[in-house]
C-alpha cells in the first residue's frame, strides 16, 4: 500500500493547479515553529506529522511512524490528536496554496494521503483527472 501512495504522489508532483487559496486551519498551527499532530488512518497505523512554520507558512512537512524519531530538538507544540479529516482538510490547503514552495507542497500532498480519507482519494482522483 505504502508503494501505491508513494507511486500516486510522483504522478501527481507535476500535475497540480495552483490556487491563491491558504491553509485549512489547523487550531493553532499558523504559528511560527515546529508543530505536531497524529492521526489514526485507515490501515489502523498511527501517523504523526511535524510541521515548521516559518513567517506563517509551512516551511517544513514531516510525515513518520510514531515510534520516530522527531525531527528536531527545538520546542514543539503538539496538538495531539487530530481527526483524519481535519489533517487532511489542513494539508490540502498547504497544496493549494500557490504562495507555498513547490517542495513543500509535494511533501503536503503525502501527507493529505497519509490521512487516508475518501476525500483525500477522491481529491487526487480529481488531480488526475485533469491531467
Amino acid at each position: 500500500m505504502r508503494l501505491a501512495k508513494l507511486l500516486m504522489l510522483v504522478l501527481l508532483a507535476g500535475t497540480l493547479s495552483w490556487s491563491e487559496s491558504s491553509a485549512a486551519e489547523l487550531d493553532g498551527v499558523s504559528a511560527d515553529g515546529w508543530h505536531s499532530w497524529h492521526v489514526d488512518n485507515a490501515e489502523g497505523d498511527q501517523v504523526q506529522f511535524y510541521v515548521l512554520i516559518e513567517n506563517g507558512k509551512p516551511e517544513k512537512i514531516r510525515s513518520l511512524s510514531w515510534n520516530c524519531r522527531k525531527p528536531t530538538r527545538d520546542k514543539i507544540n503538539d496538538h495531539g490528536e487530530v481527526s483524519a479529516s481535519e489533517s487532511y482538510a489542513w494539508f490540502r490547503g498547504v497544496v493549494e496554496d500557490s504562495t507555498v514552495e513547490e517542495r513543500v507542497r509535494d511533501a503536503a500532498l503525502f501527507g493529505l494521503v497519509e490521512s487516508g480519507t475518501d476525500d483525500a482519494f477522491d481529491y487526487i482522483d480529481q488531480i488526475l483527472s485533469k491531467r
